[in-house]
């Protein structure tokens, strides 16, 4: 966090600080990862383990004070913007909770009551401090889950921000798979869970901390739906004269689903607050529609920065698909984007409506640039706006944003028109025309009540012809502004300025009406005792005079006359603008679709080798062609020129790719980059190839990494173990798996043993296109005893002490291992280098090898085996030797044992010095 300014200590007395010490320290006991405030109206405190982190994590030295006698409580004094940046920090990065406590302003007791709470789940009162200047970048979604039977698992989601209730039902398996893919695709910050240690439960919390989610726990008896549809009659919208009748709603029928509901409306407390009446949409999650990406795919493909919090750094957006991606220009289309990537989509007919309209775009690059620069960049978010609506909390200012908005819509439209695409006509134009028309009533009661000739002063009122007294007031407005430019006038005068030119009248909400010159021309009023300089800023020095204040304060007091009168009309116009608020939430997202496919099109189209249309086959068909594959984030990077290879799978032909070579040699990026094309194209994107043939998947599935993961209390093999078998488990024969680097976190002979079964079952028994690298070179094997397994290598270029990566795929194995290479890269001490190069020999059959090193792979292979085979058989025929011969004999059936087993070159080496 920036480094922001302390503030002074607050004054109690000694009997006072002891009272709120004890107060404190009586309070319950809280998680470690809440953070409780104590707001003073001027400024905030927190005190304790709290006041050490908030020092910590604000300020650059600790500035900690203590209060009260032995032992003393430490505190740490925040501002208000300090309080507000702090809690920023908390929820929407460290994914911690807020509580706030506040007391009446004129008690003398230590009455405080818990006034707000938050959790990286739960925004709603704090959404104004959060986004009120600030993009939404996140949307705050609460998952309440329930293990009904054995595995049999019910979901719901509250996502407070846009107004959905999610519910679902679903079988699932012991290690809960389908539900890690739900959690991938939804991306919830908090999960409620009922309290309790079975072994469900906590397998169910290992999944939920090792996808890094909040865990909050309830009592099992919470998780029931006896009441829900008193709270959902309230909280659901209907529409005006539709009967409330929540019970009648098909996703009533998921019992177990509306129970977990229950809780986290409960949990959120979302019936206690009228403001969330008539807000929110019902509706069931199938996880189906989507191709499946648990949190290790997502995490694998590097889709998304460690933050949610947008950076502004170029060079760390590339890091991320999310960053390349991202060229969208509106809050709305940032989260859709988000949302797209988490939700692949799996029916072939949805995915070419993307990409017809990607293409058009891509084709039309006035098109793009018009909708870029001229539509989309002049439109807000509307979701704050249509929450302030729908809560009666806007002001006629959000009411002409709205108006503003809708009204700039039309020219979008036209664009869009222009290009006489019958696809994005149907998914883009004909539903944004529909609100439109929903929305122009509203156009019309904002236009006829609106004094829209006073918007461009900053200034929203109701015109005054609404009635006597309004216009009256009016009147007088307009003759105080006339006495102002009078006042300009003899102030230009006396300055010895132009009116208007060289001084100004202007005005703004702190300071009223004031005059302004220039910086230069500051000097003319040094002498002038007839002004009142109030500050210099940069764009000039701003000042008045006795008149001027005087009809300021006039002019102030009449405009609060003409508010209070107008209020009774004011109301009125926010009552009808409620209504509206469900129309501007879908508007919203029509604007957001708009702007992620300009964005696809964009980064398609503007990359420095351009994207290509994939062409997509039903789910099935097996069929993955990819030509060229580039990974899109690191052909971006400065100084990179990225060396692109190909892929072929085909059904019963080509299913699995095992890959083998040297470290660094590009064998990671190379899975990866497939991965990706393929995630892309189900999104609805162009891919980074110059031919993509790509059957509809069902699952993009990885194991990437071999890192551990001390806080999910799982080794390096663990978690290799437990992503594995998650992989087995939910991978089907139209899955896409990529398998990087398996079995290196137990010994050498575990480790390939494991790494073979696992590739021989994908190939045998799943028969899903499986991508596998591996440095087990025994596991190429695999392709001699099964068709559909192939070889791949990277190739590298040594000498005695550099190794020079091509970053090429070939065919077939890789022939040697380079990690003695690596090592003097860089640079191990040559004593070390002798000892690895000499063990290296040793657990090569290195002399074995030496005469057959030139040879094919395959023949190669043959003549070991051949070789180990007579082996043995030359010990079976030693031990049958009769020792009663003679000496000469014994020597001349020993030379004869010998001539037969040297007839193998292998076995020949190994005798060789």
């Amino acid at each position: 966090m920036t480094n922001v300014e302390p503030v002074h200590t607050f004054n109690l007395d000694l009997p006072q600080q002891q009272s709120f010490v004890r107060y404190f320290r009586g309070l319950p006991e809280k998680p470690a990862a809440t953070i409780r405030f104590f707001n003073r109206s001027d400024f905030y405190t927190v005190h304790g383990e709290d006041a050490s982190f908030a020092a910590h994590n604000l300020f650059e030295t600790h500035i900690i004070k203590y209060m009260g006698e032995q032992p003393k409580l430490s505190y740490v004094v925040l501002s208000r913007s300090n309080f507000e940046k702090f809690v920023r920090d908390l929820l929407l990065v460290k994914q911690y909770r807020v509580e706030v406590y506040v007391k009446p302003p004129q008690s003398k007791n230590n009455d405080w009551t818990l006034e707000y709470k938050g959790s990286p789940g739960n925004l709603t009162q704090f959404e104004e401090l959060l986004f009120e200047n600030n993009e939404i970048v996140v949307n705050s979604i609460v998952m309440s889950i329930k293990i009904v039977r054995g595995t049999m698992v019910a979901v719901s989601c509250v996502n407070a921000t846009e107004g959905q209730f999610v519910v679902s039902e679903f079988n699932d398996n012991e290690l809960f798979t389908d539900l890690e893919a739900v959690i991938a695709q939804i991306s919830p910050k908090e999960c409620i869970i009922p309290t309790g240690e079975s072994p469900e439960l906590v397998s169910l919390k290992t999944m939920l901390e090792r996808s890094q989610i909040l865990v909050s726990r309830v009592k099992r008896s919470d998780f029931v739906s006896d009441d829900i549809d008193q709270d959902l009659n309230r909280l659901l919208y209907f529409l005006d004269g539709q009967q409330r009748n929540s019970k009648a709603l098909p996703e009533m029928n998921l019992t177990e689903a509306m129970g977990c509901l229950q809780v986290a409306i409960k949990y959120l407390n979302l019936a206690g607050d009228e403001n969330n009446y008539n807000q929110f949409k019902l509706s069931m999650f199938d996880a189906r529609g989507f191709v499946r990406l648990d949190s290790a795919a997502i995490t694998a493909l590097n889709l998304f920065p460690m933050s949610e919090v947008p950076t502004h750094n170029q060079a760390n957006k590339l890091t991320t698909i999310k960053g390349v991606l991202d060229r969208c220009c509106t809050p709305q289309g940032h989260r859709l984007l988000a949302q797209w990537l988490r939700q692949p989509l799996r029916d072939q007919n949805l995915i070419n409506e993307r990409l017809e309209v990607v293409e058009a775009l891509v084709n039309d690059a006035e098109m793009r640039h018009m909708l870029y620069s001229n539509n989309l960049t002049k439109t807000p978010d509307l979701l704050m706006l249509a929450k302030k609506l729908s809560n009666h909390k806007a002001s006629l200012q959000d009411c002409y944003r709205v108006y503003q908005t809708v009204g700039n819509i039309p020219a979008m439209i036209s664009v869009l028109r222009k290009s006489q695409n019958s696809y994005i006509k149907a998914m883009l134009i004909d539903p944004i025309c529909d609100l439109l028309i929903d929305m122009e009533r509203y156009q019309n009661m904002i236009e006829e009540t609106l004094d829209l000739d006073l918007v461009d002063r900053g200034e929203y009122f109701v015109k005054p012809s609404y009635n006597e007294e309004l216009e009256e007031l009016s009147n007088k407005k307009a003759s105080i502004e006339e006495k102002m430019q009078k006042a300009l006038r003899r102030a230009a005068d006396d300055l010895g300025f132009e009116s208007g030119k060289s001084i100004k009248l202007e005005c703004t909400d702190q300071h009223g009406y004031f005059f302004r010159v220039t910086l230069r021309e500051e000097h003319a009023l040094r002498k002038n005792k007839n002004f009142e300089v109030i500050d210099a800023v940069k764009g000039g020095v701003r000042f008045t005079n006795d008149k001027l204040k005087s009809l300021n304060e006039n002019y102030y007091d009449i405009k609060e006359s003409y508010e209070q009168q107008q209020k009774s009309l004011v109301k009125e116009v926010f009552d009808i603008a409620a209504g509206y608020a469900d129309t501007l939430r879908s508007l919203n997202i029509y604007i957001a679709k708009v702007d992620v496919l300009v964005s696809f099109a964009n980064v398609s189209a503007n990359t420095p080798i351009p994207f290509v249309k994939p062409k997509l086959f039903k789910e099935g068909s097996g069929i993955l062609k990819l030509t060229k594959v580039r990974h899109p984030c690191l052909e971006l990077q400065d100084g990179v020129t990225f060396i692109p290879n190909s892929v072929d799978f085909k059904s019963d032909e080509r299913v699995l790719y095992i890959i083998t070579g040297p470290n660094m040699g590009g064998k990671s990026t190379y899975i990866r980059s497939i991965g990706v094309s393929v995630l892309l194209a189900h999104i609805g994107c162009f891919v980074p190839c110059t031919d993509a043939e790509i059957s509809i998947v069902d699952c993009i599935l990885a194991r990437v990494g071999a890192t551990d993961s001390q806080l999910k209390g799982l080794s390096t093999f663990m978690l290799e173990m437990v992503e594995t078998s998650s992989i087995i488990k939910s991978a089907t024969h139209n899955s896409l798996v990529i398998i990087d680097e398996l079995g290196r976190g137990t010994s050498t002979y575990d480790g390939c043993g494991i790494a073979w079964a696992i590739a021989e079952y994908l190939a045998t028994t799943i028969k899903c296109f499986s991508l596998f690298t591996t440095h087990f070179h025994e596991i190429t094997g695999l392709s001699e005893m099964y068709q559909t397994v192939h070889n791949l290598h990277v190739t590298a270029v040594t000498t005695e002490k550099t190794i020079t990566p091509l970053y090429q795929i070939r065919q077939g194995p890789c022939d040697r291992s380079y990690g003695i290479h690596c090592a003097q890269l860089v640079e191990f001490p040559s004593t070390v280098i002798e000892d690895a190069q000499k063990h290296l020999e040793e657990l090569e059959d290195y002399n074995g090898m030496k005469l057959i090193k030139d040879y094919e792979i395959s023949l190669k292979r043959k003549i070991v085996e051949e070789g180990d085979q007579l082996i043995q058989d030359s010990l079976k025929k030693c031990k049958k030797i009769d020792l009663s011969k003679s000496d000469e004999e014994l020597l001349a059936e020993l030379q004869s044992i010998k001539d037969d087993i040297q007839s193998n070159l292998f076995v020949k080496g190994l005798l060789t010095d």
